[in-house]
């Protein structure tokens, strides 16, 4: 089951709001809802968002103080103290759907303010055609572009530029045997 949304706490929402606009925006991230006069910022490459950032003062915008209890009408049962302040170490991975968008992500976060994680490159560590870049955003929270097609399918160039590179290579081996008189 995919990831419905995810939310953030951030410790200064615009400085939070520019770094993730500039940096999702190779991804196709823009803001699509704002709450609670801009504290709470919805993001998304779609109609709706699915990345949530929150100020560490807005007030019970993240869901993480409730608890929750389908046994009551509202399902909400308890109210845990709130912690503000605290943004809290993360990583997380935004899906690519090519290289070329990692290597933008990359460039796009680093001119925006983020910190060098890790540059674009394959990772076969972690998966054969895993290729990632990393950035630490403002609170230092990891960020990653990733993309798991295999080269040939992920970089620019892709099946097309297989598919000519292929029939050049068969139209000189072809030539080669046809002038030494193998065929």
């Amino acid at each position: 089951m995919p990831i419905h949304h995810i939310s953030l706490n951030v410790a200064n929402i615009e400085e939070a709001r520019d770094f993730y606009l500039a940096a999702l925006k190779p991804l196709g991230y823009k803001v699509t809802m704002s709450l609670i006069d801009g504290k709470v910022l919805g993001m998304g490459t779609g109609w709706g968002p699915d990345f949530w950032l929150a100020s560490t003062d807005a007030p019970c915008a993240d869901g993480s103080h409730t608890r929750h209890d389908m046994s009551t009408p509202t399902g909400v049962t308890e109210q845990v103290e709130k912690k503000t302040g605290k943004t809290g170490e993360m990583h997380i991975a935004f899906a690519a759907k090519n290289r070329e968008q990692v290597r933008q992500f990359h460039k796009a976060a680093i001119a925006a303010g983020g910190k060098c994680n890790g540059t674009p490159g394959p990772r076969p560590q972690y998966f054969a055609t895993y290729y990632g870049a990393f950035v630490l955003d403002p609170d230092g929270r990891n960020l990653e572009a990733v993309c798991l097609k295999p080269a040939f399918l992920a970089e620019p160039w892709g099946l097309v530029g297989w598919g000519i590179t292929g029939l050049v290579l068969a139209g000189v081996a072809g030539g080669v045997a046809s002038w030494a008189g193998w065929l």
